[in-house]
């Protein structure tokens, strides 16, 4: 019977922080500064809190009933640990964000706590490490790719952006016409790329959730590579919310992309020079520790 409540609390959890990531993630990409309220809008900005609320009680359910099922103290583990830390977060969101108008937050919490829970699934059973299918990582490995690309192309705009400012303040703007784009041009890009390709690293952050299990048996290197993957995604996530709710443009969103790239490319120059001692793999086997972590950044 508790193994059934807790598979039932997983699944509507699950169902509720993914729709609730989804309507916020509408919202932040269809604020342009126009001023005119949508009556749709308006609607599926309150439903996201009311379904992030139900997929967060879901959660703390889960989490409970699943360390029962385990024989395990959940205290003991580091995917409890940061299921109650995302469960908090929630809480905190949920009673703040009228207050103190942080509504936009709901991008950034609530898709930590989808992966999050899907960490929880490890509870009590961290070996051995999970076999996954070649379509599942197909798909994993495509959509961080597709991500990352994305924001290679908003890096490239954001650095052009920063020349173009300081080639103007400067005053050396050749006499005929600029071979660079203006600057709103270049501002709009920018978070034209980061809106396409946030929802892609966040499928890839969620879908390679089982990074968590690294952190309690994984090699130093594989650690940080999950630090800087998510680094990655909260800085891209802080350029959106930012934009969206104090009006962050121009040069601060240049810099907030450029350090998400930074973040990214530590993840591959660790991965590059990652110990090779690691002991000769099986035939055909891919390395999963790489393809949750390493391409997440």
């Amino acid at each position: 019977m508790t193994q059934a409540l807790s598979a039932v609390t997983f699944g509507l959890a699950l169902l509720f922080y993914g729709a609730a990531s989804v309507l916020f993630y509408l919202e932040i990409a269809r604020l342009r500064g126009t001023g005119i309220v949508d009556p749709t809008d308006e609607k599926r900005a309150h439903l996201a809190p009311q379904l992030l609320a139900l997929g967060a009680l879901g959660h703390a359910g889960y989490v409970v009933l699943a360390s029962l099922v385990a024989h395990v103290c959940p205290v003991h583990s580091v995917h409890f640990v940061l299921s109650i830390a995302s469960l908090f977060s929630i809480a905190a969101y949920l009673t703040l964000r009228r207050r103190f108008r942080i509504q936009a937050l709901g991008l950034l919490v609530a898709p930590l706590g989808l992966a999050f829970l899907l960490g929880t699934f490890f509870l009590g059973k961290p070996m051995p490490e999970p076999r996954l299918s070649p379509v599942f990582i197909t798909l994993h490995v495509l959509a961080n790719l597709l991500g990352v690309a994305l924001f290679l192309l908003a890096g490239g705009a954001a650095v052009l952006y920063l020349v173009q400012e300081r080639r103007i303040k400067a005053k050396k703007l050749p006499a005929g016409r600029s071979v660079l784009p203006p600057l709103d041009v270049l501002d709009r890009a920018v978070h034209r790329f980061l809106v396409a390709g946030f929802p892609l690293l966040t499928l890839g952050i969620v879908s390679g959730t089982y990074w968590a299990q690294k952190l309690e048996v994984g090699s130093p290197d594989e650690v940080m590579r999950t630090i800087f993957g998510y680094a990655t995604w909260l800085l891209i996530a802080g350029v959106l919310l930012l934009r969206a709710a104090a009006g962050w443009r121009g040069r601060r969103a240049a810099y907030g992309t450029i350090a998400g790239l930074a973040c990214a490319t530590m993840v591959l120059v660790i991965y590059l020079v990652r110990p090779t001692d690691e002991g000769p793999r099986r035939g055909g086997e891919i390395d999963q520790t790489t393809v949750s972590a390493g391409t997440r950044g």
